[in-house]
């Protein structure tokens, strides 16, 4: 079976490629002892970066347009607004208060998250969404999904609190499930990119510490994205179309 030909394999190997960037960072930040946010964070952004640019270059040597990717317009609809109002309820645990935290360093978070969201939408959401397509777009939607939330099981080597990475890959599962149903939707990826950056930045301005308060907002981003998850879902596969199908004679 030649790789080409094998969606399921590729989709695999950009999800390695995918953990890459944010390894090698680590390796780079660890074997220095570097210590400060702020050139943390920037090692961080360049290794992303980076990424973005080997991402771009596999996308234009595949036998794809960057268009079949995404890259197009997408419309303002309703459901957006209840995605902003998920994004402003992490505020309610507070701005964090870690040592070094400066106009500098949020500056260099910004830079950051956009690269992290540039870079794994492109791979999540552009490469693996559309080589999964061709085994169908449910397919497509839900594996893309599951391998975004498994890139995240390397929180757990980090030694990251548990239950906190626990609510991390289901968070990135439903996170991921529901911006897949969104580019299958809309046929663009440019909201997802949008999203991910967005709610990064705001992660990283207001995560702390867990506590039940932080457990409590985890639990319910993850409630509505399970609604909106459900909410596009039926919109994707509507049911009438499914009783269509099975009774032909409607059509006439």
């Amino acid at each position: 079976m030649k790789m080409k030909n094998s969606p399921i394999l590729l989709s695999i190997l950009f999800t390695l490629l995918a953990i890459v960037f944010p390894t090698i960072a680590g390796v780079i930040i660890a074997v220095k002892n570097i210590s400060s946010l702020s050139s943390i964070t920037l090692i961080q952004f360049i290794a992303f970066a980076v990424g973005v640019l080997v991402t771009l270059w596999i996308m234009k040597k595949s036998k794809f347009s960057f268009q079949d990717f995404g890259f197009r317009r997408f419309k303002a609809e309703a459901w957006m607004a209840v995605i902003v109002i998920f994004e402003l309820v992490a505020f309610f645990n507070g701005i964090t208060d870690q040592d070094g935290f400066s106009a500098q360093y949020v500056l260099i978070l910004l830079l950051f998250v956009i690269a992290v969201g540039l870079c794994e939408e492109f791979i999540f959401r552009g490469l693996i969404f559309k080589y999964l397509s061709a085994k169908g777009l449910k397919v497509a939607i839900i594996g893309s999904s599951i391998l975004f939330g498994i890139g995240h099981l390397a929180n757990i080597l980090s030694g990251a609190d548990l239950l906190m990475t626990l609510l991390q890959i289901t968070f990135a599962f439903l996170f991921g499930l529901v911006c897949a149903e969104i580019v299958a939707k809309t046929k663009s990826i440019i909201f997802p990119i949008v999203w991910h950056a967005t709610h990064d930045f705001i992660a990283f301005l207001t995560d702390s510490e867990p506590n039940v308060l932080a457990v409590s907002i985890y639990v319910f981003h993850c409630i509505v994205l399970i609604g909106l998850a459900i909410y596009f879902w039926r919109a994707l596969f509507p049911k009438k179309a499914v009783m269509n199908l099975k009774n032909p004679e409607s059509y006439v």
